[in-house]
């Protein structure tokens, strides 16, 4: 157990050493559209349409090639189809952490990402299931363009999210989609 510590000690002072000409506080905002790949039920239909999210993180650009970011996206879609809740929209606040890698290829950087977090899920309007929180995982990719002779960076992100909805009378694994465009500001620290 000893010899394990020392080990993450040594890589994190590593990586730590590494990265400290590089390191910079990084604050996103993004906004786009949102939908899902999969549905409720598929007979009788009951399904979401496509929505809208928003969102923002804030992370630590470790070096030019890692991030570890926090992480909160907002999404809404309104629910059609055999559900109680048809006609309305259903909210979902996603927070959470992701591990980013991307490979800078001058002004333009490639990105993936993974992570972890919660979704509560609500409905808007008139409530046919309490508001819940279930455990999420969260993935995705995306492009940076640096803007020149500046700390900002613009992007375009595709995020999936997969949590378990058992609600209503369903239970299913949901496979929400974001597609986001968005502004990041760096500052060096």
């Amino acid at each position: 157990m000893k010899l394990v510590s020392c080990v993450a000690a040594l890589a994190l002072a590593t990586v730590a050493a590494l990265g400290a000409q590089e390191r910079s506080l990084v604050v996103s905002v993004h906004g786009g559209g949102a939908d899902h790949l999969a549905d409720l039920q598929s007979t009788p239909a009951a399904y979401f349409m496509p929505g809208y999210n928003v969102g923002a993180s804030v992370g630590v650009q470790l070096n030019r090639h890692f991030a570890v970011h926090g992480d909160f996206t907002y999404t809404r879609n309104p629910a059609r189809g055999a559900s109680s809740f048809a006609g309305n929209d259903v909210n979902r606040f996603f927070y959470g952490a992701h591990f980013e890698a991307r490979y800078p290829l001058g002004a333009v950087a490639p990105f993936v990402f993974v992570g972890g977090g919660a979704v509560t899920i609500d409905q808007v309007g008139i409530d046919q299931f309490a508001h819940t929180t279930r455990a999420a995982a969260m993935y995705g990719g995306g492009l940076f363009y640096a803007i020149p002779r500046s700390r900002f960076e613009l992007f375009g992100e595709v995020k999936g999210l997969t949590y378990r909805w058992d609600l209503a009378g369903f239970n299913r694994m949901m496979y929400d989609v974001t597609y986001s465009g968005g502004l990041s500001y760096r500052l060096p620290f």
